[in-house]
């Protein structure tokens, strides 16, 4: 499997001005994510539409090319939340794209980032396999 290395951020931004309030009235408060490079995002969207040259465009993602690893989700242990900020971590990645609902993303194997769930005192697993998000058909 291949790897790249991410940044753990957390409460992401929801644009360039630290807004963290979505659509919905909720808030970025309790998320965390693994960013990506930008130009990773751009190379997996390109070589995407290069194995799949029918299929309509794609856009990048809000926060880019990034990993999900908690999702609205207050933790238990409270006390090491935040404590991994601007951390790198490795992960690898499954090269076949898959998509739902919109979203192209390629599944991710993390073990360090399931570990940082526990220690938060969350379920390993979260409720949605971890993957890298590439893109999206939502403004294309």
């Amino acid at each position: 499997m291949p790897s790249l290395t991410g940044i753990y951020e957390f409460a992401p931004a929801l644009g360039t001005d630290g807004n963290r309030v979505r659509r919905d009235g909720s808030t970025t408060d309790w998320w965390l994510i693994i960013r990506c490079d930008r130009d990773v995002g751009k190379y997996l969207r390109h070589l995407y539409k290069l194995e799949s040259p029918a299929t309509s465009e794609i856009s990048e993602p809000l926060w880019g090319a990034h990993v999900s690893i908690v999702q609205d989700e207050r933790p238990p242990n409270i006390e090491h939340w935040k404590d991994r900020e601007g951390a790198e971590v490795v992960l690898e990645y499954d090269q076949e794209p898959q998509e739902t609902d919109g979203y192209i993303y390629l599944p991710v194997h993390c073990p360090e980032a399931l570990d940082y769930r526990e220690l938060l005192g969350l379920p390993r697993r979260p409720k949605w396999p971890l993957h890298l998000t590439i893109g999206n058909r939502k403004n294309a």
